[in-house]
């Protein structure tokens, strides 16, 4: 069985290190209780991380925009995503310039050269300049340009990555642009590079999950492995947390885990999922590998799974103080229901077999916060281990982020 590429990477401890950037895990507070189902809080940071212009905001994915038209941003109704004919992919505000109405309401991908608003049929470009409206005229020449020009739809700066796209904060595109390098060599060194391509995949199914929780208690479970052992039979029997890597950049972090040696006997679904690949290497003559997850985390609101064989799009999206949406996007090969018939569906019941854990473990951290809110308790949460593989490193990693973000 090929052994993934392990680049000699010192043990995370308290710190680490790569050139250009330093974090350093022992120096970081947590998020206090306070901060948890607090609406002022929470106006702060829909303005701070949820805005698309205000920092780094996940949109959507080639695979969302398969053609060029425009669709709803995936998991924020205030952006369309549009694609052009030269193929340059934007991101204009979904919002007539006449009324203020939404210019569509549905997420499907629309194959229209431009976009019309339902009400009054003023229509736009792709690039959000103004075409017309129904029965008005705007003037002619420079004035008539200028009025046009002012009634274009609103814009943002687009980032594109591996077919993510991203809106972002123009003045901090370098900051960006770097940190998805990091990651692009975070794979190159393990010969995983070819993890970010998702050509030949497929979306085999789209769910939203609703919580009743702080959308922060889901970006805490995702940054921390060291649950996964005692609380997930499955997951921990298919990934080996003992072989953890972690790796870090200003907005992002991302957990390697192999291939773990009992190949997912905790767990029916999960065993039937190992032998499923097994049989899908070997009809395609290609060898097994002992790799058996990237979880990475690009803040604020994406997760980027990307299992043997199954690849996750896990979208969090706030929708109060106290609750939020995890969208998720499945990924399959598009051959493998072909090579092994049942396979996608066996691979994405035990994800859920572990999301379905995920949700008790998400909505119990919110309600022990409000119980420490309501009983005046202030405790330091999240423990990180200052030895060997650092195992809710990921968490501490949020934690530093999240302050920067509120400036605290």
């Amino acid at each position: 069985m090929p052994r993934v590429n392990r680049p000699s990477v010192a043990a995370v401890t308290s710190t680490w290190e790569r050139p250009g950037y330093r974090f350093d895990a022992e120096g970081v507070a947590s998020i206090p209780a306070s901060d948890f189902g607090d609406p002022a809080v929470y106006e702060r940071e829909r303005a701070a991380m949820f805005r698309p212009g205000t920092g780094m905001m996940y949109l959507g994915h080639d695979l969302l925009l398969p053609g060029k038209g425009h669709r709803l941003a995936d998991g924020d109704g205030r952006v369309l995503l549009t694609r052009d004919e030269d193929g340059q992919v934007r991101a204009v505000a979904n919002m007539c310039t006449h009324t203020l109405r939404p210019l569509t309401d549905t997420s499907e991908f629309v194959d229209k050269s431009c976009i019309t608003c339902p009400f009054h049929q003023w229509s736009f470009r792709r690039d959000g300049s103004l075409i017309g409206g129904r029965e008005i005229t705007f003037g002619s020449g420079d004035e008539g340009a200028a009025v046009r020009a002012s009634l274009a739809l609103p814009s943002f700066e687009v980032l594109s990555w591996q077919g993510f796209h991203f809106g972002i904060d123009p003045q901090r595109r370098a900051e960006y642009e770097l940190d998805f390098q990091r990651i692009s060599n975070d794979f190159a060194e393990r010969g995983l590079s070819d993890h970010l391509n998702f050509d030949g995949w497929t979306i085999y199914a789209s769910e939203d999950t609703h919580y009743a929780a702080d959308w922060k208690a889901f970006l805490e479970v995702f940054g921390d492995c060291y649950h996964v052992p005692p609380y997930h039979p499955g997951l921990a029997s298919f990934s080996d947390c003992d072989t953890l890597q972690w790796t870090f950049g200003p907005n992002y972090h991302v957990q390697f885990l192999d291939l773990h040696e009992t190949r997912g006997g905790g767990s029916e679904m999960y065993t039937q999922w190992v032998q499923g690949l097994e049989r899908y290497a070997e009809v395609r003559g290609e060898p097994m590998s002992d790799f058996a997850v990237a979880w990475l985390g690009i803040y604020p609101n994406i997760m980027i799974e990307l299992y043997a064989g199954l690849r996750v799009l896990s979208i969090v999206i706030p929708t109060g103080p106290d609750t939020h949406i995890n969208r998720s996007h499945y990924l399959v090969p598009t051959d493998m229901e072909s090579v092994v018939p049942g396979l996608p569906n066996v691979m994405k019941t035990a994800f859920d077999e572990t999301g379905v854990e995920d949700y008790v473990l998400i909505e119990s951290r919110h309600a022990g916060a409000m119980t420490a809110k309501s009983l005046g308790i202030d405790i330091e949460s999240y423990h990180v281990n200052l030895s060997g593989p650092a195992p809710e490193a990921g968490t501490a990693h949020f934690y530093e982020w999240y302050r920067a973000q509120l400036a605290r």
